[in-house]
């Protein structure tokens, strides 16, 4: 679904995606009674059964993570960027004769080199408002892909010393765009269609002949944006009673995931039970000042006292796999050194203005897909927790971070 919002003074494009959740209260004999439903992605149809709360956010957040991708729509068109804004057509129609000119032949001794140029183009839109789909962000989160076509006729010009000879380069031409089709597609060429060809022209004063072949192109290209998104999504409000809070029986409730934002105002634990795995743990940090204060731990725990590592690898051998060396285990390091340690940092998202200096906050992170997962048994927590230096309810400065565990 798409519309329009007037935002000061200029209008924007708005693409929203709906769920709908289904909830059922179950009497099964021997258990008592049990919440569990259905989501359904409107736009696609697909639905996906819940047993508890958290799945709900999971299965939102899986629809938008694999809306768009490799082979969603038979296409795997390189992207022109990671800006919030489009490229120009300048940077387009450069990418495009750029694709079209490697296919020129080499060229001849003695004679102008060929050339492939444009000779009408209109620009076309793509999906809703440009929008075509998300995809994943190398360390968390999702960006906006989004997208144009240009409709055009480009001309191939090429160059010889003889007419028989510009004849067969055209031919040879013609011949290696035919046979690179499916090459074409997969780099933004939806349509590619021989229009016309001159005959030889012989030109007296260089002395050399030319022939030239046109072709009409349906050009899209691709492009990806963070959508303006103020944050990801950590928890999801919801309130039973048909959306009334002062209904006598309305409930409120949080939903949460293997999720959590860290910012200034609170950092609460990230605590996944069993029986379940870790197998991945990401982070994407914007911290605008000094490095955060404080201190990052993380647990494994079944009970018993803990045995302190002295960095993240050591623990992770020891907690990892289906019978680890320690069951109770933790490592406790400053906030630098605990994402440092998930990986090489790698762009992420750039979402909001936490810091208010009116520019769109750049998060950075890592993700780190651990070699043997953390399987854990029933009453077993894996914990990643953040204590402040001082009284601070959370972050020590003005910073976010945001925290995934996942299988």
């Amino acid at each position: 679904m798409s519309g329009h919002e007037q935002v000061g003074g200029a209008q924007t494009n708005l693409v929203a995606r709906s769920f709908l959740v289904r909830a059922l209260l179950e009497d099964a004999p021997g258990a008592g009674p049990r919440w569990h439903g259905i989501v359904t992605d409107v736009q696609t149809g697909t639905r996906t059964g819940w047993h508890h709360s958290g799945e709900i956010a999971r299965a939102v957040d899986l629809a938008l993570t694999s809306d768009v991708g490799p082979g969603a729509d038979g296409l795997d068109l390189p992207t022109l960027g990671s800006d919030v804004s489009a490229p120009t057509l300048t940077d387009v129609v450069t990418a495009m004769l750029g694709a079209l000119g490697a296919r020129l032949p080499a060229p001849l001794p003695g004679v102008p080199d060929g050339n492939v140029t444009i000779e009408q183009v209109t620009a076309k839109p793509v999906g809703l408002g440009d929008h075509i789909g998300t995809e994943g962000a190398p360390a968390l989160g999702t960006r906006t892909l989004r997208g144009g076509r240009l409709d055009a006729r480009v001309r191939f010009q090429l160059w010889a010393t003889s007419s028989p000879e510009v004849d067969a380069a055209v031919l040879g031409l013609q011949s290696t765009l035919l046979d690179d089709q499916d090459a074409l597609r997969a780099e933004g060429f939806l349509r590619f269609a021989a229009s016309e060809t001159t005959i030889a022209e012989h030109i007296p004063v260089l002395p050399a002949w030319r022939k030239a072949s046109s072709y009409d192109v349906l050009y899209e290209y691709r492009y990806t944006a963070d959508d303006d998104a103020d944050s990801l999504i950590a928890r999801i409000p919801v309130t039973t009673g048909h959306g009334d809070e002062a209904a006598p029986t309305s409930e409120a409730q949080t939903i949460i995931d293997e999720l959590r934002r860290w910012d200034d105002e609170a950092a609460p634990a990230l605590t996944v039970t069993g029986p379940t795995a870790v197998g991945t743990i990401a982070a994407i940090a914007y911290v605008p000042g000094p490095a955060l204060g404080g201190t990052v731990t993380f647990a494994r725990s079944s009970g018993a006292v803990p045995t302190a590592f002295a960095d993240l690898d050591g623990f992770l051998t020891a907690v990892g796999g289906a019978v680890p060396t320690h069951r109770d285990a933790t490592v406790t390091l400053t906030p630098a050194a605990a994402l440092a340690a998930l990986g090489p940092a790698v762009p992420g998202p750039d979402l909001g203005d936490w810091d208010t200096d009116g520019t769109v906050d750049a998060y950075s992170g890592a993700a780190r897909r651990l070699t043997t997962p953390i399987l854990l048994a029933a009453g077993e927590r894996f914990e990643v927790t953040y204590t402040p230096p001082g009284a601070s309810p959370g972050l020590d400065q003005t910073a976010v971070v945001y925290l995934r565990l996942s299988g």
